[in-house]
């Protein structure tokens, strides 16, 4: 009998039932609930994996690499830098039109290597409060002071910027660096960082130019810009930003991350991120896999695939919000949609939809939708913030006109149960 894990269980249990009660409790679902189900939940958007497509190609690499080894066996400090990593950082900086490549486990990983490594004790990080969990857990490990400003909002983090700059002479004077951290497309609201107006503020409140600019585009590589190398790409900015992440688990449906910088934060990252110094190199597998997802990129099958999913994406947006019922809704506040005012001012769209409801009402909108076999996720704090809770849809190439009609008019139905409409001569009664 183990008295002390008895104690631990106990306490863990209080943990669980109370989150289990808030409605939050995070209940992984088996493959026998979703498999057959219509796919709005996976981070598979170009379909590679559910279309068979990067199956194929992976076993194409793997027939070009029939003596290939399994495993790294060390670190990237050891003799885990095997060839395969090498030409593969090599082709993902060509691609991504970047100096150096530097190929990790996950983006997790990546993430958490570069800011608790790269910014120095004096420094500062001024971050986007939305920023993911893995550039906060880095920050937390890290020794440079972080400070956010709200989400998106270019007049706050000049805000930021002004009174670090007033406050610390050694940042007016150049002598420290301010980073600046932000995501392209943001995984859970779906919007998209307004990148010319950072850079601009950045460029204008630290003219000394002492500060480093970085970027998470896990949720827009391999959809947007030249052959899905990202939005920077697409704007011309790769110069502006000196890190850049590149996830390689959501479009292209398979695992690992890519740091694109220059060398020496390359080297500094081996040296002093301990997410790849005590860890062990990716497989030959998992890079060929990653290898696979690019290739298909670079074809007219890639390009298209990218174009479907613009298209649908906007047939999307355009069903849901004219639905005749979709003002009553939104106005009474049974359901919200955060990206309804600029989805259609860029000129790509994100796959990522968020569909906010009342305070503890997503599960149940959840749980209509995949009775109905419609596969989405609720999504609810600390994973975002309280009183935001939602049902987090992912628009995929490969889904049809019927299965997105299908599922806007249950979300639709749901929520007009949720209220009993008022005619319109009852409200003329009522005057």
């Amino acid at each position: 009998m183990s008295t002390g894990r008895d104690i631990l269980c106990q306490k863990l249990q209080v943990l669980l039932d109370r989150r289990r009660a808030e409605g939050r409790l995070y209940e992984p679902a088996s493959p026998d609930e979703y498999e057959g189900t219509v796919d709005f939940g996976s981070n598979d958007t170009l379909s590679l994996s559910a279309s068979g497509l990067l199956t194929e190609a992976f076993l194409h690499q793997l027939e070009r690499h029939p003596h290939f080894t399994i495993g790294a066996n060390s670190t990237r400090v050891f003799e885990g830098t095997r060839q395969y990593i090498v030409d593969i950082e090599r082709d993902l900086a060509h691609f991504h039109n970047a100096e150096e490549a530097l190929f990790c486990g996950s983006g997790y990983d990546a993430n958490t290597a570069i800011w608790s490594a790269i910014p120095q004790p004096g420094d500062f990080i001024v971050f986007d409060e939305l920023v993911h969990s893995s550039i906060r857990e880095g920050m937390r490990l890290g020794r440079a002071k972080s400070i956010p400003f709200r989400h998106n909002d270019s007049l706050s983090l000049r805000q930021r910027l002004e009174e670090l700059r007033d406050q610390n002479g050694e940042v007016a004077e150049g002598r420290r660096l301010v980073f600046i951290a932000i995501e392209s497309i943001y995984s859970m609201d779906g919007d998209v960082a307004p990148l010319h107006e950072i850079v601009k503020v950045a460029y204008d409140t630290l003219p000394r130019g002492n500060y480093i600019l970085s970027v998470d585009e896990a949720h827009s590589n391999g959809i947007i810009g030249p052959h899905g190398s990202g939005v920077v790409s697409l704007y011309g900015l790769e110069n502006e930003f000196s890190i850049r992440l590149h996830t390689c688990g959501k479009a292209l449906a398979s695992a690992g991350a890519v740091v694109l910088c220059n060398s020496t934060i390359k080297e500094a990252l081996i040296n002093y991120g301990r997410n790849i110094i005590f860890t062990t190199a990716p497989s030959f597998t998992a890079v060929a896999a990653v290898r696979a997802a690019y290739e298909i990129l670079a074809t007219q099958e890639g390009h298209r695939r990218q174009n479907r999913l613009q298209k649908n994406i906007w047939y999307f947006y355009w069903t849901l919000t004219k639905h005749p019922q979709w003002g009553d809704i939104k106005a009474r506040s049974i359901l919200s949609l955060p990206t309804e005012k600029t989805w259609y001012t860029r000129p790509f769209k994100s796959p990522v939809v968020p569909i906010i409801t009342k305070p503890k009402q997503a599960n149940s909108l959840c749980k209509r939708l995949r009775r109905a076999g419609y596969w989405v996720n609720a999504v609810d704090h600390p994973t975002v913030p309280k009183g935001t809770g939602r049902i987090r849809l992912m628009i995929h190439a490969d889904n049809t006109r019927e299965e997105m009609d299908g599922v806007i008019l249950l979300i639709m139905k749901w929520a007009t149960e949720q209220y009993q409409p008022v005619e319109p001569a009852q409200v003329m009664a009522k005057l």
